[in-house]
């Protein structure tokens, strides 16, 4: 038997003695692990590069036109993440798709209203199919609520390039 009648293991030790030896065992090396002298781990940080990247909008209110400006910072709303700051501006009419008196869809405007696009200049990691910002992942066509100046527009990211050294 592994334990005999008066509480031994293998006849030897008491099992409340063989309890404290184990804790015991256990708090040295919690302490050899909390205070030993290691080699730091050293996390390798991506390669970032600058790139620009460009924001579509067929159709905004002018008001939110009106509280852009260049130099702006620009943000990833819903992530609070930084996109750039604003190096271009292009407000245009708005593109609006209606049908004529003859049911033929024409491009026409809508008044109040205009087309924009923005270009920011960032640093970002890329990845095969874009770059990536603090684990978040944006390619073309990658829709999002931007805020700029004093807007927030929901927009499309409509370019992307690496900027040449």
């Amino acid at each position: 038997m592994i334990i005999d009648k008066d509480a031994k293991v293998f006849g030897k030790i008491n099992i409340i003695d063989l309890c404290i030896v184990f804790a015991v065992i256990g708090i040295a090396a919690f302490i050899f692990m909390q205070f030993r002298g290691g080699t730091p781990v050293v996390i390798a940080q991506p390669e970032t590069r600058e790139f620009t990247l460009s924001f579509f909008v067929e159709e905004v209110e002018n008001f939110r036109v009106e509280g852009i400006s260049i130099g702006d910072a620009l943000f990833d709303d819903p992530r609070n993440l930084f996109l750039g700051n604003v190096t271009y501006l292009d407000v245009q009419d708005a593109i609006v798709w209606n049908a004529d008196r003859y049911g033929n869809t024409v491009r026409s405007n809508k008044e109040g209203h205009s087309s924009l696009e923005i270009t920011t200049r960032l640093s970002a990691t890329p990845f095969e199919h874009g770059i990536q910002i603090a684990g978040n992942r944006y390619g073309i066509g990658h829709s999002l609520t931007v805020r700029v100046g004093r807007s927030f527009i929901f927009m499309r990211i409509s370019g992307l390039s690496e900027v040449s050294s």
